[in-house]
């Protein structure tokens, strides 16, 4: 189930991420829904709760940097 996963979201992933799973293999990593939301606002203020909880932004983990707002 891991592959089918891995080939409906892999264009989505970032490249780093990517390349880490060719070189490790899809068996090194796990995939699984952590929440869900019924909003964008909700799905943004609960992704960026989970950025710092997992402190998984570059170069920690996959995600990019905040973008810093105009």
């Amino acid at each position: 189930m891991k592959k089918e996963i891995y080939e409906k979201i892999k264009d989505g992933l970032p490249e780093k991420m990517k390349k880490d799973i060719e070189k490790y293999g899809l068996e090194s990593f796990s995939f699984e829904i952590l929440d869900s939301a019924y909003s964008q606002e909700e799905l943004d203020r609960k992704q960026e709760e989970y950025f710092k909880k997992f402190n998984s932004r570059e170069p920690h983990g996959y995600n990019l940097p905040k973008k810093e707002k105009d």
